[in-house]
């Protein structure tokens, strides 16, 4: 029999931010038991920091370029294959409960691409209150905490799974929100860490230190409670002896500046507009995310692969860890021979791209880009000015020196450019030659924007 699958993300947490990750002051017991117990991926990716395409590439294993969904608010192509009905059309029974943002309720069997249950909100930043919509029926309000209200939905689905079907193999996607702003609504006895405490990266500039330490603390307190939602998971499938013959992954879709570079929320209407991005932009702090992967039947513990693992690489990895076929329209990688200890040829660079920052009517805000990750380097490149950035990660973690202009690293830029333009012809990726809109700049590629009620068509 296949294994069940357990697919979980959280919105908007960066790397660094669990114990096992590196960070000493965070509590994640659960986070770090499911990386010592399985694999911690160092260098775990969002080739498209921005919620929905994130959404989408785990969905498709294609680009956001590929899939129909470039920004927030746009729908999914049809004709591709779709991670949850290639797991259905396997046996398995499906269900997603969480934020989907790939669509507003009320979920019909067209609107939830093979899962045979969905418990979702499209997008709701507010962490209590919560509308969520259960299939096609009447919406309910969640009074408690939205994670734990998605949580209690999960563990009802996994019961009846088990109790209804127990030789048919399940698979679980859940998206939590937090640690999205706002940062401070999560359960009170998570608030456990003091802004005195906080160790401040030096790219955040003076004037936005107090801000960034009181924000990193509610930060890191909305990671330990949802690191506790985990826990509930984990519980249950040692409960009912499960575990073993369960893929368990966690992810983010993007990862959080918090103050990195200068860069606040967008709602930080102090701000200047082109700092006010939260994400979408090549810095490590956006684009560099946990993922951590638990498969005690096939894997072994305690590993810590440094594989360039990007976000379209998730839906091939872990069919391909459940001996499942990977369609061919997908364009990620199955690294899942990297767990499994076999030889695999691993990429030699990660690919970014954002094509339409933000909401479709936001404007430029930080731009349009493309760019590479290496082990040691960032290589970006901006469609409209031309702007380069070139770091050095090894002697630059903090990524504070922009090496473009600088004579003696020619030949790097040039290697990176040069990978660049593979990148672009190996995923069709029209950057510079595709059709634009006139008023955004944005490519159009065919994507449709979503059903979202009381929208002027």
């Amino acid at each position: 029999m296949h294994p069940n699958i357990i697919f979980i993300f959280s919105d908007q947490q960066r790397h660094r931010t669990t114990r096992i990750g590196g960070n000493p002051l965070i509590q994640t017991p659960n986070l770090d038991r499911l990386g010592t117990e399985g694999a911690y991926f160092e260098n775990a990716f969002s080739s498209c920091p921005i919620c929905s395409p994130y959404r989408a590439q785990v969905m498709t294993g294609r680009y956001a370029h590929a899939n129909g969904v470039p920004c927030n608010e746009y729908k999914l192509f049809d004709d591709q294959a779709f991670f949850s009905q290639v797991c259905k059309d396997a046996g398995y029974r499906t269900g997603f409960f969480g934020k989907w943002h790939l669509g507003y309720p009320p979920y019909s069997p067209d609107k939830r691409y093979g899962f045979d249950v969905m418990n979702a909100n499209n997008c709701f930043d507010n962490q209590y209150d919560v509308p969520h919509n259960h299939n096609e029926e009447d919406t309910v309000i969640a009074k408690e905490w939205s994670p734990t209200f998605e949580t209690n939905a999960a563990i009802r689905f996994l019961n009846d799974c088990h109790d209804q079907a127990p030789d048919a193999p399940f698979l679980m996607m859940m998206s939590w929100t937090p640690p999205h702003w706002p940062y401070d609504q999560y359960p009170d006895r998570f608030k456990l860490y003091d802004p005195a405490d906080i160790e401040l990266p030096p790219s955040v500039p003076e004037e936005l230190r107090e801000q960034t330490r009181r924000e990193t603390a509610d930060y890191f307190g909305g990671v330990s409670a949802i690191d506790h939602e985990l826990g509930r998971v984990l519980d249950w499938l040692d409960e009912h002896g499960l575990t073993q013959n369960t893929i368990v992954a966690y992810s983010s879709d993007h990862g959080d500046h918090i103050g990195a570079h200068g860069y606040g929320k967008a709602k930080d209407k102090h701000m200047p507009r082109h700092l006010r991005a939260s994400k979408q932009t090549p810095y490590e702090e956006s684009i560099h995310v946990p993922f951590l992967l638990r498969y005690p039947e096939k894997m072994d513990s305690g590993q810590r692969p440094s594989v360039l693992f990007n976000s379209v690489d998730v839906m091939p990895t872990l069919l391909g860890l459940a001996g499942l076929p990977v369609p061919d329209s997908v364009q990620g990688r199955d690294l899942s021979g990297s767990v499994r200890g076999e030889r695999i040829e691993e990429p030699d660079s990660a690919y970014f791209q954002i094509l339409g920052p933000g909401w479709p009517n936001r404007g430029l805000c930080v731009g349009y880009w493309r760019a590479v990750r290496t082990h040691r380097w960032t290589y970006a490149r901006w469609q409209k000015t031309n702007e380069v950035w070139l770091f050095d990660l090894e002697n630059d973690p903090h990524q504070m020196t922009n090496l473009a202009d600088d004579p003696a690293h020619k030949p790097v830029r040039d290697e990176l450019e040069t990978r660049l333009r593979q990148w672009l012809r190996e995923t069709e990726d029209p950057f510079e030659t595709g059709k634009r809109d006139p008023k955004t700049g944005m490519l159009i590629l065919g994507q449709q924007l979503t059903d979202r009620p009381g929208r002027k068509r």
